[in-house]
């Protein structure tokens, strides 16, 4: 009886950790997609303009620079691997806006997995309680 509850309180650990977990991985995910978004605005932005467009350049560390965009209806993308490639903003708008679909599947994908480990949780806090209750 006793080596069952420590069965399940270890259980009950490993559960409530890869919960943990998957919430750390749906939070990386919902920044990602807030962040594409965001890119995505820009990106409208940059379409609706002719000619050259003024912008600020990060240079990292709180540090920006004004720069003249020359040809603001071309991009470069980070394809993936390593892999850049030049595009039309509105294929750049495209490709992002397939990366956040996926990124939302996932974030859907992961919340299912923590709804069935709170489910088991609960089942096995259930479990625990009735052999406390049997032992009084």
């Amino acid at each position: 009886m006793e080596k069952e509850v420590e069965e399940k309180l270890y259980i009950l650990q490993q559960l409530q950790s890869e919960a943990e977990a998957i919430q750390r991985r749906i939070i990386e995910l919902e920044l990602v997609d807030s962040q594409l978004e965001k890119t995505i605005e820009s990106l409208e932005y940059f379409n609706s303009l002719d000619g050259t467009v003024e912008a600020l350049m990060n240079l990292g560390g709180g540090i920006f620079a004004y720069v003249d965009v020359k040809n603001a209806k071309k991009m470069l993308v980070d394809v993936g691997a390593g892999v850049v490639v030049e595009k039309e903003v509105g294929e750049a708008i495209e490709f992002l806006k397939k990366k956040r679909e996926l990124i939302q599947k996932n974030v859907a994908n992961l919340e299912q997995v923590l709804q069935q480990i709170i489910e088991k949780v609960r089942q096995i806090q259930v479990e625990l309680a009735k052999k406390e209750e049997e032992k009084k």
